[in-house]
């Protein structure tokens, strides 16, 4: 009986051990591989050993450790991807406002454009329409200016010969005259025949009161 106890404290002495070399050789490795940035891989090996000897003080300090480092790095990226996250947009806001600077920086020029095009149409219609009118009122002076040349030599005409032109006034046909000849069967020449007559007659009648009224009136006869 106490050979098969003895047997037992032995072999519980000895698991023991072993349990301790492998709790602590876990530690020592977790150890590591947290002072190597390999934080994921630390936990794993602190989980293994606390398996084999559940409630190691070490392990389970350092799986405390772990675990809140792992938390605050969740935090950070968190952070950092919180943060990224914002400069993408900021950078997408920047772009955009970039883009609609260079659209409204466009669209200003466009117009700038086309007010001049404008601008330029309008000066070269208005030139046109001077141009227009400058012609315009340069052959109206022009013709203004041959009419009274004509009216000017017609007048001087009239002038150096007054009987020719009462001549051809009194050849004018007179459309009321022609129809009452035609009236009364008469021809315009012989008109114009009588009418001659008719004149000298007036004259010869006018030159012979005349010449009665030179002559001295006789004082011892009476007026009538």
């Amino acid at each position: 009986m106490n050979k098969l106890l003895l047997s037992i404290l032995l072999l519980v002495a000895v698991v023991h051990v072993r349990a301790q070399s492998l709790a602590d050789g876990k530690f020592h490795q977790a150890s590591n591989q947290y002072v190597n940035n390999d934080l994921n891989g630390a936990l794993a090996s602190v989980k293994q050993g606390l398996k084999e000897k559940p409630g190691d003080k070490k392990l389970e300090e350092l799986r405390k450790i772990l675990e809140k480092e792992k938390e605050q790095q969740k935090e950070q990226e968190k952070k950092d991807q919180q943060q990224k996250d914002q400069e993408n947009k900021d950078q997408e806001k920047k772009d955009q406002q970039q883009k609609d600077q260079e659209k409204k920086d466009q669209e200003k020029k466009d117009q700038e454009k086309k007010d001049q095009e404008k601008k330029d149409q309008e000066k070269k219609d208005q030139q046109n329409k001077d141009e227009k009118s400058k012609e315009q009122q340069e052959k109206e002076q022009k013709e203004k200016e041959e009419q009274e040349k004509k009216d000017q030599e017609k007048k001087e005409k009239d002038q150096q010969n007054p009987e020719q032109k009462d001549d051809q006034e009194k050849k004018k046909p007179n459309p009321q005259l022609s129809e009452k000849l035609e009236q009364m069967k008469m021809s315009e020449q012989k008109a114009r025949m009588i009418l001659e007559a008719m004149k000298n007659q007036e004259i010869q009648y006018l030159q012979q009161n005349k010449r009665k009224a030179t002559k001295p009136r006789d004082k011892s006869k009476p007026d009538w």
